[in-house]
């Protein structure tokens, strides 16, 4: 019996979706078009074109708005947006459009990468490291220079985990928090404020003798 119209078939036969098919009723619930020599798909016991098929059920790359056909493709898990799909190729920096992925490699496994919350700029052999902020992704360097804290002193951005100073209403670098007199470091954590400026008890004292 066919799977399409329920009669008895004689001569040629198409089989598919676990049935037997008249070859002009095996077609593409959406579309109509034969399906006998063309790649098929089945949902939900119905039949699909290619075309059909990836355009009502594959993911949508979030960068070109087109369904992802290939089996590769990376998805990034944001806890306030949602999950967001990208073509391998689609896959790069907000910020400078660099890609962390290599377009060349072919030793990741078929199916999609899902990454969650903030990369850590390991990106492994096959890749380049990224980190993820307002649902968008950033290579390191962009990420230091756009969104890192930047030191009072010597203007660089300060790098997670690095040593570093909170005092005048800003942040510094370790080695760049030092008495504007002498350019010393602090011996302790103590210091003596002037116009703005960070002074150890030497030199403020010189000063301060200075002015009398």
């Amino acid at each position: 019996m066919c799977g399409g119209c329920g009669g008895a078939i004689v001569g040629r036969t198409v089989y598919a979706m676990g049935a037997k098919w008249h070859p002009g009723c095996f077609r593409c619930c959406v579309c109509d078009e034969l399906l006998e020599n063309l790649s098929s798909y089945e949902h939900e016991g119905k039949a699909y074109c290619n075309l059909d098929y990836h355009e009502l059920f594959a993911p949508k790359c979030y960068h070109c708005k087109t369904s992802i056909i290939d089996e590769r493709f990376i998805t990034l898990d944001d806890p306030e947006l949602g999950k967001r799909t990208y073509h391998q190729q689609h896959f790069f920096c907000a910020e400078c459009g660099d890609p962390f992925l290599d377009p060349k490699g072919s030793g990741r496994p078929a199916g999609g990468q899902t990454f969650s919350g903030d990369g850590d700029f390991s990106g492994g052999e096959d890749g380049v490291g990224f980190t993820v902020y307002r649902g968008h992704p950033y290579c390191e360097e962009c990420h230091v220079r756009l969104r890192l804290p930047k030191c009072k002193k010597c203007k660089k951005p300060i790098r997670d985990g690095t040593r570093a100073v909170e005092a005048l209403g800003g942040k510094y670098c370790w080695e760049c928090f030092t008495c504007a007199g002498c350019d010393q470091p602090f011996e302790n954590p103590s210091f003596f404020q002037r116009d703005g400026m960070p002074f150890c008890e030497r030199c403020f004292s010189i000063m301060i003798k200075n002015e009398m």
